[in-house]
């Protein structure tokens, strides 16, 4: 019996990519034939213009094929409508980009949110979610911040929390590493390993062939098709992953793992605890209310306090007119 935890994901039958016509037509990608198993960390390198690019594209629905099946998580995807590949896209894959791309007028816990939005969740839940993924990448003290207040590493990882804020079954990279020094290079792949081992697939694209040992299979391209594919590892080795219906934020094994689930619309469980996204207005209602009564007080004694040296004054004056009144009498009389 197949272990269907380890089950094909991914499948292109003869895909082809052609780009103009006549004399002038090129193939990015030609009678191209792919079986991606869940839990495979694949790295695809070659050289420029082999249709490394265009095959991470087609895989993640940026881009249509020419000819050929695409057939993602036992469906025909390859001739369904736009809307319907957006909705593939928001909930099974997530993308890592060689130049990041975080939007430059929004913080950091926007960017990260951002794939929530064609989830339908809302902006409450959306924040409360990036905040816990980039506490576990510790950018919580920069969640704030703006893309071009963080190094080339950390806005990468910014990026990698954005790709698995939906919870995504695959994750595309292009050339993560690409704009990235040696050590941050290093880091960045370490934090892909540990996704991975969690049960993630990842298909990542790369000319350094120093990355390889991450991946549990290696694809070389050449001229549009594959010219080798070796596996490291056997698929009964793959790492294992069910996908329930909680939002689980996978991050770190060695990091706290954060699960959220969605009761109601002013309801979240947190890791297992109630939380209300009205509670925070209750307080502050209910501090309202205490900080009125006091406000009154202090207002009424302090009324109290003006009238009363009011009626004091008066009382001196009418007494002084009193005394000036018996004086003016008893000089009268002498």
């Amino acid at each position: 019996m197949p272990n269907q935890e380890n089950d094909t994901i991914i499948e292109l039958k003869s895909v082809s990519k052609r780009y103009g016509f006549g004399d002038a037509e090129s193939y990015a990608l030609r009678n191209f034939d792919l079986t991606v198993k869940r839990g495979e960390f694949i790295m695809i390198m070659g050289p420029s213009g082999c249709g490394k690019t265009t095959l991470l594209n087609i895989i993640g629905l940026l881009d249509k094929a020419s000819t050929g099946e695409y057939i993602l998580g036992g469906k025909d995807v390859s001739r369904v409508s736009a809307n319907k590949k957006a909705r593939f896209r928001a909930k099974e894959i997530g993308f890592i980009f060689q130049s990041f791309n975080l939007v430059p007028n929004l913080s950091i816990i926007e960017n990260v949110s951002l794939p929530l939005i064609y989830s339908g969740y809302r902006k409450t839940r959306r924040l409360r979610m990036a905040d816990n993924i980039l506490e576990h990448f510790h950018l919580r003290e920069r969640e704030y911040y703006m893309p071009y207040q963080l190094s080339g590493g950390q806005q990468q990882r910014v990026a990698i929390a954005r790709s698995l804020i939906a919870n995504p079954s695959i994750i595309l990279a292009d050339e993560p590493t690409g704009n990235l020094d040696s050590r941050n290079s290093h880091i960045i792949m370490e934090e892909l390993q540990e996704i991975h081992s969690l049960g993630n697939t990842i298909i990542m694209v790369t000319h350094n062939p120093a990355l390889t040992t991450y991946a549990t299979r290696v694809i070389n391209m050449l001229d549009g098709e594959i010219d080798t594919d070796i596996k490291t590892v056997a698929d009964s080795e793959l790492p294992r992953a069910g996908k329930g219906e909680k939002v689980s934020v996978k991050v770190l094994p060695s990091r706290k793992p954060i699960e959220m689930e969605i009761i109601s619309d002013d309801d979240v469980v947190v890791s297992g605890k109630k939380v209300s996204t009205k509670k925070d207005e209750k307080e502050s209602d209910k501090a309202e209310k205490t900080k009125k009564p006091e406000k009154d007080s202090k207002a009424k004694k302090t009324e109290k306090a003006k009238s009363d040296s009011k009626k004091k004054e008066k009382d001196e004056k009418t007494k002084k007119t009193d005394d000036k009144k018996k004086e003016s009498k008893k000089e009268d009389k002498k």
